[in-house]
């Protein structure tokens, strides 16, 4: 369905890589770094999404902590750029198991 202008979008992210899907250093990447890649892969295949929505990133790693670090090097700072001209808040992932049994209710109830 398409979204609605002005109503934030939800992205969660869960990061398991297989070696196919990632190449060369990609693959000796720390389990927070992939999470950034997948946030910026997403960021790159959806762009026009991320311009015109407020998009809420839920995920269990503390990705907004590393990406706003001050003492950021190579690739982190580049990632942190490109994601600056979009408006992206963080928020911790809650339980989607039940999240998403509760939509499903309220999604068939008449």
């Amino acid at each position: 369905m398409k979204p609605k202008l002005g109503t934030p979008l939800i992205l969660y992210l869960a990061v398991y890589f297989t070696n196919k899907v990632l190449h060369g250093a990609e693959i000796r990447y720390q389990k927070i770094e992939k999470v950034a890649l997948a946030l910026v892969s997403s960021a790159r295949k959806l762009r026009p999404y991320f311009q015109s929505h407020t998009i809420i990133v839920r995920t269990d790693q503390p990705i907004q902590q590393v990406l706003h670090k001050p003492d950021l090097a190579g690739r982190k700072v580049a990632w942190t750029v490109e994601l600056s001209e979009f408006d992206i808040a963080f928020e911790p992932r809650g339980a989607i198991k039940a999240q998403v049994l509760a939509d499903f209710l309220v999604e068939m109830t008449m």
